[in-house]
């Protein structure tokens, strides 16, 4: 779903996923849901979203607040970042993605991201199978050397999917170190875990970096819940911080840990992944996997008048504009889309 929030001649845009296997999903919860933005100023609007965190699904606060935070930086003619206290502009790379358990087209993937120059990070979806985990590692390593590429696993806790499954931390160390022999770098949600064992397990399987991400879901919470030694970086997560507001504070709550940060994805195509873009600059991630997917973006493209950021090239290229640069042809857009909803005084 992209959102178009407008003020005068002015327009914030943002992204979420509306829903997951569920092609029926209907507009019109939401659009009741937002109507009670309707005739506040944009600042006002902002608050006001604010207040029904908990009430309203967490990817749509967090899509009308980036919307909103990208119309109030048009309608001041300053990069939104700023109005975020962020005033970090390191280039970030974006981190190339491979799901596939196919080694053929594992092999593929990797040489196509070492021969577009997307090779520094890489991040393989792990299957908590070992010799299967260890087969996809290694047929990357084959094409991209660790001196040239930071390999991340996501098991999306294959290892241990739940606290009910009986596996021990013992068990789960023992094939995390057969992943890091391997050649993994970093691991994501290996297992179902408590948030003690993060630290144990982080520290029986270092050097290979644990990536807590589910414990980080939404940011309001994480940031009274993570502890130092949970991992080497911590993954905050779009669509699931609830708050760009508060993911600002979760990194500030990071540093704090003396850890690194990355921002992740979720399968964003539009506005809101070159807007992750900016914030993974911002914030001094390590890597952002938020970015415009091949073949998957294409129609976003087709409505595009301005991008403040270009993710075909690694390091991300951003010239900083007002709010978040995004400048979109909504006539255009309308035709692209399955379906459109307007709400309006």
């Amino acid at each position: 779903m992209i959102a178009a929030v407008s003020s005068g001649e002015n327009t914030g845009f943002a992204e979420c996923i509306l829903s997951v296997n569920c092609p029926e999903a209907s507009l019109e919860p939401w659009r009741t849901a937002v109507s009670c933005l309707l005739g506040l100023d944009a600042g006002r609007a902002a608050l006001e979203n604010r207040r029904h965190q908990g009430e309203w699904p967490e990817q749509l606060v967090e899509m009308m607040e980036i919307a909103l935070v990208d119309l109030c930086g048009k309608l001041q003619g300053v990069p939104s970042n700023h109005l975020l206290g962020l005033q970090e502009s390191k280039a970030v790379c974006g981190v190339h993605v491979i799901l596939s358990d196919q080694m053929d087209e594992v092999a593929e993937s990797a040489q196509w991201a070492r021969q577009e120059g997307k090779a520094a990070y890489i991040k393989v979806k792990l299957f908590g199978d070992t010799r299967l985990d260890c087969e996809v590692i290694r047929t990357v390593r084959r094409y991209c050397s660790p001196e040239e590429t930071f390999l991340i696993g996501d098991v999306n806790c294959g290892y241990r999917p739940d606290a009910r499954a009986g596996v021990s931390l013992e068990w789960i160390a023992r094939q995390l170190d057969q992943l890091r022999e391997a050649g993994l770098d970093a691991c994501e949600d290996p297992a179902f875990l408590e948030i003690p064992e993060w630290v144990e397990l982080q520290k029986r399987v270092a050097p290979l970096q644990l990536i807590p991400d589910y414990p980080m879901r939404g940011s309001r919470d994480s940031i009274k819940r993570i502890c130092r030694g949970m991992g080497g970086i911590y993954n905050i997560h779009p669509d699931s911080a609830g708050s760009i507001i508060d993911a600002v504070i979760l990194a500030g709550r990071i540093r704090e840990l003396g850890a690194g940060l990355m921002v992740g994805d979720d399968s964003l195509v539009g506005p809101s992944a070159s807007i992750w873009q900016q914030l993974a600059s911002g914030l001094g991630a390590r890597w952002v996997e938020a970015t415009e997917k091949r073949r998957e973006s294409d129609f976003y493209y087709r409505c595009v008048n301005d991008l403040a950021t270009d993710s075909t090239h690694n390091p991300i290229f951003i010239q900083w504009k007002k709010g978040f640069g995004i400048n979109l042809d909504e006539a255009r857009l309308a035709r692209e889309v399955d379906s459109t909803v307007e709400v309006k005084r």
